[in-house]
């Protein structure tokens, strides 16, 4: 099975498809998401790493949210346990553990020319390169990828202090949730300040009615800054990435 994270919803996604069935016909492509705000490596970074688990062993997860296309950063593959995942060097696998490798491009082109392949765009990666490589690596080929030793790191900020944390936005949901770089294990209190605004730390949406902004832990198990039947980020007015200053109360 090949999964497909993007910031691109246009038909370059059919092109990629298109791609990867004609090296691989057999595979299996599911869409997680294509709507990551453009060019947010921070949003990327967290879907792919709270989605992989729900997927099956052996699923290859091409990631391609891409600024820096064309750039002498890396075609990555990173093998963590029993999951495979592919795309640009440049933080998106912040999260991800397991064996490194680069995709040399010259022997991927190379293995790509019986296909009827016959160039790989400067601007175009995900179709060009991370694409193939996924659809090899489907049916078991690896002979263009090489040991690499390290990979880019993003500056994910959780700065705990003794009466705040300062923490990095890790994503904003369509319905305006603010997702933070904190967890449950991270905060011992029952309502926090934030934006000088004062939060209850609650459950669920729904016990919030009664309050301006409301914090709960999510289903990924961040602390989630929320409004009920409304949009937090409304008031916040954050992007992923962001550092927030949280108080204890």
């Amino acid at each position: 099975m090949i999964s497909l994270t993007t910031d691109f919803d246009d038909f370059y996604v059919g092109q990629i498809k298109g791609i990867i069935y004609k090296i691989n016909p057999e595979a299996k492509i599911i869409d997680i998401t294509h709507k990551i705000r453009r060019q947010s490596i921070y949003e990327a970074l967290y879907v792919i790493s709270n989605s992989y688990r729900y997927f099956p062993k052996n699923t290859v997860h091409i990631v391609v949210v891409d600024p820096g296309v064309g750039s002498n950063r890396d075609p990555i593959m990173i093998e963590q346990k029993d999951h495979i995942f592919i795309g640009p060097d440049n933080g998106i696998f912040s999260l991800m553990e397991g064996d490194i490798y680069k995709i040399m491009t010259d022997v991927l082109f190379n293995k790509l020319l019986k296909y009827g392949i016959q160039n790989i765009s400067n601007t175009f990666h995900g179709r060009d390169i991370f694409a193939p490589a996924a659809a090899l690596l489907d049916k078991g080929e690896r002979d263009f990828l090489e040991e690499k030793s390290h990979k880019v790191i993003l500056d994910l900020k959780r700065d705990i202090k003794k009466d705040s944390i300062s923490a990095s936005v890790l994503f904003v949901d369509i319905f305006g949730n603010v997702i933070l770089n904190i967890k449950k294990e991270d905060i011992n209190t029952d309502q926090i300040e934030l934006s000088n605004i004062k939060l209850p730390i609650l459950n669920n949406y729904e016990e919030g009615k009664s309050h301006e902004l409301i914090a709960l832990f999510s289903s990924s198990g961040h602390l989630e800054i929320s409004k009920y039947l409304g949009s937090a980020n409304s008031t916040l007015n954050v992007k992923a990435g962001d550092t927030l200053l949280i108080k204890f109360r």
